[in-house]
């Protein structure tokens, strides 16, 4: 287990999230954190992907396959 340091508005805001998503811990708010994060990341670099008509199709095509393969 590691600690870090933050300061007094940090500490706030982070008992407030921990409030807010009904986490056990301060651990799974810095996941949550860090997850949405990425999700944001991600979502920016989708904004930018253009695709014609036919590429996106054979994407959702493909994604469809992906997620059936899962089941």
């Amino acid at each position: 287990m590691k600690t870090i340091a933050v300061d007094e508005e940090t500490w706030k805001r982070i008992k407030t999230l921990k409030d807010k998503f009904e986490a056990r811990s301060y651990d799974e708010v810095i996941k949550k954190l860090i997850e949405t994060w990425h999700l944001l990341e991600l979502d920016k670099k989708v904004d930018n992907v253009i695709l014609s008509e036919e590429e996106a199709e054979m994407m959702l095509t493909l994604l469809a396959d992906k997620k059936e393969i899962k089941k």
